[in-house]
């Protein structure tokens, strides 16, 4: 991303959430939290012809997210269950949060942590709503210590933790993503999940050219890229063992995306992994 700048990503995600019909409508928070044009566009996503339009232009992009948000909110709702059917309680610790509505929109009963730069997420504190309000994690996957930082926020590495990482690993370099998984494992008790989204980039047509247009277009150019077997690997290291994978031809459809529409980012894929 940008120095000084709130992730262009991020708000071309929340973007498309506002866009997209959710169970019982479109995400009420999405626009909000967005600033400015962001805004104006998401309110325009009020319209059916808006809506199918962005389906059109966005080449899948739209109907892919929706997709992602559909497989990985079911994640949460049943990750939180089962921890807190287990434990009691359970914590849920959204790494690279952007501008996601989760904290407010599914209004679990777990203490969430919302980690992420410290420029997007002053742009968010400013603009969420105060109740159900998770706690910000100011973090730059780069240079800071995830692991201090969660610690000072008051993450407990003693009790089960739901993990989402979101459209971020592909950003970052693959020795960022191996630290990461580190400080994940390091603190999951027992029965911890994470949701990962990931690149394969033998999945995707002209690689190189891709990453530099993404680059050039947002300043975020792509980095760390896996195959799903390479991935499995990089996860047992560190002590985090497959319960499954898949594009989003295999993600529930409750959001309203289709997946023959967004096959032509099927490189991105979605792992399930649970701490042993």
């Amino acid at each position: 991303m940008r120095e000084g700048e709130p992730s262009a990503t991020s708000m071309l995600v929340a973007l498309a959430r506002a866009l997209v019909p959710a169970q019982g409508g479109r995400d009420p928070y999405a626009a909000r939290l967005l600033p400015g044009r962001w805004a104006r566009l998401a309110d325009a996503g009020a319209h059916a012809p808006v809506r199918s339009a962005a389906r059109v232009l966005s080449g899948g992009m739209v109907d892919h997210l929706a997709l992602r948000t559909a497989a990985i909110d079911a994640f949460a709702r049943e990750a939180v269950a089962a921890m807190e059917r287990e434990a009691g309680e359970a914590q849920l610790v959204i790494l690279g949060a952007g501008l996601d509505a989760r904290a407010w929109r599914l209004g679990l009963g777990a203490k969430v942590f919302e980690v992420d730069h410290p420029a997007t997420q002053t742009l968010k504190a400013a603009r969420a709503p105060r109740e159900r309000a998770p706690r910000f994690v100011p973090v730059d996957f780069t240079r800071d210590s995830l692991d201090d930082a969660l610690s000072a926020a008051g993450h407990e590495r003693a009790r089960p933790t739901a993990w989402i990482w979101e459209g971020v690993t592909m950003y970052l370099p693959t020795a960022a993503v191996d630290a990461t998984l580190g400080v994940i494992a390091r603190r999951s008790a027992r029965g911890s999940q994470l949701a990962m989204t990931y690149v394969d980039p033998s999945a995707v047509p002209l690689a190189p050219l891709v990453r530099r247009a993404f680059g050039l277009l947002f300043g975020e150019p792509l980095e760390a890229g896996f195959t799903p077997a390479a991935l499995r690997a990089l996860l047992a290291e560190h002590g985090l063992g497959v319960v499954r994978d898949g594009a989003s031809d295999t993600w529930p459809r409750v959001l309203g995306g289709h997946p023959a529409l967004a096959a032509v980012v099927r490189a991105e894929r979605l792992v399930i992994a649970e701490k042993r």
